[in-house]
């Protein structure tokens, strides 16, 4: 019953709309007979492409274009490669890849892109120590990042920072990476190196730290905005997860 009070009531607002807006009569018609469908292809049809002119209606069209057409964009991106081997366009590709969190063929991309002007890009090369990070490859992902740091002395990334850090942080050279993280917590924007420091020094058995740092992150939360907190909450919640744990 609430389903069918729903329906109708959707129809008669999509009726009402084609009233007052004064498109074809027959969707009157469509909207009796078909309630559910009609409504949908109503919006379909006659809304979304209105909404579609605006910036806020273009992320609605793109968002219930890329539910109805999950690979669209990822084939639309191969095949701008295919007709054109550029750099921004293998750039977009792997980008698309890193998103469907397939670092393998991202990385192909990436390092492809390295090339004439482009040869030590800092983004790419951000990017492309993110992939080999993300598949386990650590050692490249430092190597990476030095080569961006020695040719591009003046580039700044927090990100950049953070991928060293951890880099250093997996291989096991936790003097490197507590000097960075500990320069990391001064400015980064959120918690993140905060928590990968503190499990490196839980790991390396130094409890007191840890249990300090936990502490930071959860006291700034509280203490922060409710939209720092939503945006941080992953961090947040694995840092309380410690401190119950008796860090």
């Amino acid at each position: 019953m609430p389903i069918l009070i729903l329906s109708t009531l959707v129809s008669i607002l999509a009726i009402a709309h084609v009233i007052k807006t004064g498109r074809s009569s027959l969707w009157i018609m469509v909207l009796f007979s078909l309630p559910v469908v009609g409504a949908l292809a109503y919006f379909v049809v006659e809304i979304l492409p209105g909404l579609s002119s605006g910036q806020g209606g273009r992320k609605v069209a793109q968002s219930v274009d890329k539910v109805l057409n999950p690979n669209k964009t990822l084939e639309e991106a191969k095949r701008d490669f295919e007709i054109s081997d550029t750099v921004e366009n293998a750039c977009n590709l792997a980008d698309i890849y890193v998103e469907r969190e397939q670092f393998q063929q991202a990385a192909g991309l990436y390092r492809g892109a390295l090339t004439g002007l482009n040869e030590h890009n800092p983004d790419i090369l951000r990017k492309l120590s993110q992939c080999e990070f993300e598949a386990g490859n650590f050692s490249e992902s430092r190597v990476l990042l030095d080569r961006l740091i020695e040719k591009n002395p003046h580039y700044k990334s927090q990100d950049a920072h953070l991928l060293y850090a951890r880099s250093l942080h997996e291989l096991g050279d936790v003097a490197a990476a507590s000097e960075e993280y500990e320069a990391l917590i001064k400015y980064y924007t959120g918690p993140e190196p905060a928590y990968h420091f503190a499990i490196l020094m839980k790991s390396a058995g130094d409890m007191a730290r840890a249990g300090e740092l936990f502490s930071g992150i959860v006291k700034k939360a509280e203490l922060s905005p409710a939209h720092y907190r939503k945006m941080h909450r992953h961090w947040i919640d694995l840092a309380e997860k410690e401190l119950s744990a008796g860090v």
